[in-house]
């Protein structure tokens, strides 16, 4: 698991905290390349789930419903770490060999690409879902098949979900 490669003294990339330690959107760089947003979660959120930071700095898990119009511009992140609800941590908006959640069947590297899942912060095959859906900057690098959540590897480039026009 990579380390914090800024001046954050004490900062724990898969730690989170009852109260904060950072201000909310505060960035970190990691020795592996990636980089960190400083959030504060609505609900608890699991290893690989998905978020959509907000400005304020919250973020709440990512649902397909939240893709409109509205969201455009706010950061997709993939959670590290299990984060209590209302409590304080990290999560990952790039990088390399991150852990993102995954239902039904997506395969490492596949040309289809990435898709989000109507369910609850989850990637799955972008043949499987709805028009808006569709990830971009997102490269699954293992693969995952089953129908609950499973925990699958990937690329984030700037995560973010482009919108049909109306």
């Amino acid at each position: 698991m990579p380390t914090v490669n800024s001046s954050l003294i004490g900062a724990s990339l898969t730690a989170s905290d009852a109260t904060a330690l950072f201000a909310l959107g505060t960035v970190a760089d990691a020795t592996d390349g990636g980089r960190y947003q400083y959030v504060e979660v609505t609900s608890t959120l699991v290893t690989g789930e998905l978020v959509l930071i907000l400005p304020t700095g919250t973020a709440k898990a990512l649902v397909t419903a939240e893709l409109t119009g509205g969201s455009q511009g706010q950061m997709i992140a993939a959670a590290q770490g299990q984060i209590n609800q209302s409590e304080f941590g990290w999560v990952a908006t790039y990088g390399r060999n991150l852990y993102v959640l995954c239902t039904g069947t997506v395969t490492a590297l596949a040309s289809g690409g990435a898709a989000f899942s109507a369910n609850s912060g989850r990637f799955q095959n972008a043949a499987a879902v709805g028009v808006g859906a569709t990830a971009f900057g997102v490269w699954i690098t293992t693969s995952a098949s089953t129908a609950t959540a499973s925990v699958a590897r990937a690329t984030l480039t700037w995560p973010r979900s482009v919108q049909p026009l109306a």
